[in-house]
């Protein structure tokens, strides 16, 4: 893990940098980190591993949008992890199996389709993240930090909207 011990500002030059070398002169790179944004960013390929085995293969695009597993989900991004009872109550239809939902994949307004509480909300620069509380299931949001204007306090009541097409079966 080369970049382990650098500040912020210093990992993502080098990663940048590290990535043109790469592409420059072709070369094929094994880069061990536990860090998601560097994983993301720097390879052709990621094989997330657990406890030594491979967990799951591919680009940096399979690995964040479709999880194989729990574990693969937990890891490559900050998703909504749901059981079957939870995702079905959240859905109001039958869900047989757990559920994955990225935070961005759900939309946060005034007037929606499903009705919510919001509980917290963090600033994280760029994104707010926000924990909702819906039919008794918290979920993380993230909202682009557009302008202060948009900012939900807590306590506020907002309407979601979940991407379908991000609902994500895991094992």
């Amino acid at each position: 893990e080369p970049l382990s011990a650098l500040d912020a500002r210093i990992r993502k030059h080098l990663r940048e940098q590290i990535r043109a070398i790469q592409r420059e002169l072709g070369l094929t790179t094994i880069f061990v980190t536990h860090d998601q944004e560097e994983a993301l960013t720097m390879s052709d390929r990621i094989f997330l591993m657990n406890q030594g085995r491979i967990v799951q293969s591919g680009d940096a695009e399979t690995l964040y949008t479709a999880p194989v597993d729990v574990f693969a989900a937990g890891f490559i991004g900050n998703y909504n992890l749901l059981d079957a009872d939870s995702a079905s109550r959240l859905l109001q239809r039958p869900v047989s199996s757990r559920l994955a939902i990225r935070p961005e994949a759900i939309a946060l307004s005034l007037d929606g389709e499903l009705e919510g509480l919001v509980r917290s909300h963090s600033l994280l620069g760029n994104v707010i993240r926000y924990r909702v509380e819906a039919r008794g299931v918290e979920l993380l949001v993230d909202v682009l930090n557009r302008s202060s204007a948009d900012l939900h306090p807590d306590g506020q009541r907002v309407s979601l909207s979940i991407d379908p097409t991000a609902l994500c079966e895991v094992a």
